[in-house]
């Protein structure tokens, strides 16, 4: 029986109810993360919950940190914590890289990294080691960091949640007769509106710069198995990886299958866990089809017609038995609805992607690769 284990990029941690959608699908979902756990500690992402126990969700790190986890573990609380100059700049240098491109800032990015590193950043004349250290820790920083903006987000969007719209409207109309005498800048209602409706929107480049980062952390040592099969819910950066692999590859992806999957599924995570497992049995016979053909499908040789069509000639019968029992099990008008959007990448694995290899300097691997979106 075929089993299907998924990578998630480039977020390194997932909210709940997001893991609990795409889980539908594959038999486990593993996701990259910056830093190693202590050895008498367990990741504080897992929070000890029963997918991380039962390998349903398991995180890597390519490349460890070893002997410098406990200095990037302290910077990071730093960052957090403290806030006298040399944290603020660190702070706002990184973050800024989130969604800018470096500019008039980078002596002091240099004078930040060479407190990073414990000694000189590496110029034009230094080894390659050494400037491949430099980028590694860059991203391991961007990486976190971004974890830590996911986190106050998400908990300003539950506060700002909470703000109803009869709250709004009796706040608009408290406003009165003043509103004619205040502007944007002044205006504590719009600058509220304003946050309210920035939190969905990505910042520009942050999306861009975070799955850099998250490649430069990939490329940087081995996981447990050469995963095929890819997903993500920036939509971003599906398009970003996916026009890399068509400069590379000189074609287009293929789409192969669009799936429905819940919008969401809050629950605690005994039901939540229960709840994916009771659709897996409903759901095997096509569940297990859908595998074992795309197992095939990225398995064959290199195809010098790429025909979804002939692909997948049952795609439109899997799709609708599949979408009958999602309705079934959780239906839209509860738990809403999205799509997985898989996207075939032909002659070309995402590992050598990632790592700028040629298409067949590897065996024994999958040949091609698929990129599923959890997309509206």
């Amino acid at each position: 029986m075929q089993s299907l284990n998924s990578l998630y990029f480039p977020e390194t941690i997932l909210p709940r109810h997001l893991r609990n959608c795409l889980l539908l699908l594959p038999d486990s979902l593993h996701l990259l993360q910056p830093s190693e756990p202590a050895g008498n500690e367990t990741d504080e992402s897992s929070d000890s919950d029963i997918f991380m126990d039962q390998g349903i969700c398991q995180v890597h790190t390519p490349s460890l940190l070893g002997k410098d986890r406990d200095r990037f573990i302290r910077l990071i609380e730093e960052i957090k914590t403290r806030k006298d100059s040399f944290a603020e700049q660190l702070s706002s240098l990184t973050l800024a890289h989130l969604s800018n491109e470096q500019g008039h800032g980078d002596h002091n990015h240099q004078a930040i990294m060479t407190s990073l590193l414990g000694g000189p950043v590496p110029g034009d004349s230094d080894s390659e080691e050494e400037t491949q250290k430099a980028a590694l820790w860059q991203a391991r920083l961007v990486l976190t960091l971004a974890e830590t903006l996911d986190k106050e987000e998400a908990e300003l969007a539950v506060t700002l949640s909470d703000i109803g719209n009869d709250e709004l409207a009796l706040f608009q109309d408290l406003k009165g007769e003043t509103e004619h005498e205040s502007t944007d800048e002044d205006d504590p209602f719009a600058e509220l509106m304003r946050i309210k409706a920035n939190l969905s929107q990505p910042r520009p480049g942050t999306v861009k710069r975070r799955l850099q980062a998250w490649k430069t952390l990939y490329a940087s040592g081995k996981l447990p198995e050469n995963f095929w099969f890819w997903m993500t819910g920036q939509e971003e950066a599906a398009e970003l990886l996916i026009s890399d692999y068509e400069t590379k590859s000189g074609r287009n992806s293929v789409p192969l299958l669009l799936l429905d999957l819940p919008g969401q599924i809050y629950m605690r995570e005994q039901d939540a866990l229960e709840s994916i497992k009771n659709f897996q049995d409903k759901a095997a016979k096509v569940r297990q089809d859908i595998v074992e053909k795309l197992t095939a499908i990225v398995a064959m040789n290199h195809l010098n017609i790429v025909d979804p069509v002939a692909l997948l000639p049952d795609a439109g019968l899997l799709a609708r038995d599949w979408n009958d029992l999602i309705e079934y099990c959780f239906p839209e008008e509860r738990f809403g609805r999205k799509k997985l959007d898989l996207q075939f990448l032909a002659n070309l694995s995402l590992d050598q992607l990632i790592r700028d290899e040629a298409a067949d300097s590897q065996t024994n691997t999958p040949c091609h690769g698929i990129v599923a979106l959890y997309r509206d």
